[in-house]
């Protein structure tokens, strides 16, 4: 067997091994072992490798067996054996979060600062240090942009809110922070938070629709557990979506200009008429007309639009996040019932239960997920 091989199936047994041991917590070796039909020998090499690593420990001593036998030392999972660090860059300045393996927030803070190459690396470390986490204990840090990013070469394709455009953020990142490093857009990082600690959480099958205050709206799609990039890393563009009165109303996408889906639905088209979308809602629970009609108008068309994305990809669940999203409340069963009808394929729809920070935490589980070899 070719060494490359060789080391292939190591590590996908030592990948079993810990999946194992960090689900079925505290377990034995002998208990692994006979999950997985592995040898007793193959296994205990591999935890001895792990406790070395620190990505596992031994718990204590199990229960007697039946037959009163010598208690088994069992096993855990050590989620401080290494750390990841996201940072979400938006205009008002840097948002800091370092979690453990598990997900855990070690710490998060705010920086109203630049978005320079130097300020950011300061402030990463100003964040561990303040967090007592060593950066040799970081596994990888990731990069959450609000914009549109090539997350594969590592670049900034564009990103208007911070004034980049193509720009090699990682290979740049890299010239002051030593690490792996990830980049990945927003909505697309919210979208891996919620499937790592949130309500979307091991779901393979899922879409996360964002809606902003501003004009901003997009979504991201999970299938098969996988993010759907695209070719173009444009998946989800949801803002481009058309029905056939915008067509025969000569309304058609085009470059450099709001979506025809996103007039529609944005925070920003919402409060056209009112000082806020807050406002607006507000009117709309007191039952003003003019409020009430706006609000109609906008179920039926983000009805229109979760009904045709659920259609074409079967999802499991939808969320709904952004800040317009906490505002969706009083019409959540409206919504629900409107999808329902429109497309006989099942699924829910949900209002995000996370706060601002889900991006953040994407961004760290993303990165985890593409630095699984370190272990």
């Amino acid at each position: 067997m070719r060494k490359g091989n060789l080391e292939l199936f190591k590590k996908i047994n030592r990948d079993l091994v810990l999946e194992t041991i960090r689900s079925h917590q505290p377990i034995s070796r002998a208990k692994v072992a006979q999950r997985l039909n592995f040898s007793r020998s193959t296994v205990s090499s591999i935890v001895d490798e792990l406790i070395a690593k620190k990505f596992v420990v031994e718990t204590g001593l199990g229960s007697s067996t039946k037959e009163g036998g010598r208690r088994a030392i069992e096993l855990g999972f050590n989620p401080k054996s290494g750390f990841g660090v996201g940072v979400e860059l938006t205009a008002a300045g840097l948002l800091v979060c370092i979690t453990d393996l598990d997900g855990n927030v070690m710490r998060k803070e705010r920086w109203d600062a630049g978005s320079d190459f130097k300020t950011i690396y300061d402030c990463i470390l100003a964040s561990l240090e303040r967090a007592s986490v060593q950066m040799d204990t970081v596994i990888a840090v990731g990069f959450c942009i609000p914009g549109l990013t090539n997350s594969k070469k590592g670049i900034i394709v564009d990103a208007p809110e911070l004034g980049w455009k193509d720009v090699p953020f990682v290979e740049e990142m890299k010239k002051f922070l030593d690490k792996p490093i990830y980049v990945n857009n927003d909505v697309n990082c919210a979208a891996l938070g919620e499937r790592w600690v949130g309500g979307a959480k091991d779901l393979d099958d899922f879409i996360y629709i964002y809606i902003g205050l501003g004009s901003g709206v997009g979504s991201a799609i999970v299938a098969n557990g996988n993010l759907v990039h695209g070719k173009d890393f444009m998946a989800g563009e949801i803002a481009y979506l058309i029905q056939e009165e915008d067509v025969s109303r000569n309304r058609v996408n085009a470059a450099g200009e709001f979506g025809v889906f996103e007039k529609k639905v944005s925070g920003k088209s919402l409060a056209e008429n009112e000082s806020s979308v807050q406002a607006l809602f507000q009117g709309y629970e007191q039952g003003d007309p003019r409020s009430v009609q706006t609000v109609n108008r906008f179920v039926t068309h983000l009805s229109i639009g979760i009904a045709n994305m659920v259609s074409l990809l079967n999802p499991e669940m939808v969320i709904l996040g952004g800040e317009v999203a906490g505002y969706l409340k009083p019409v959540l069963n409206e919504v629900r019932s409107n999808v329902s009808r429109m497309t006989p394929i099942q699924t829910t729809v949900e209002i995000t239960a996370m706060g601002p920070e889900a991006g953040v935490l994407g961004v760290i589980a993303y990165a985890f997920d593409q630095e699984q070899n370190v272990i």
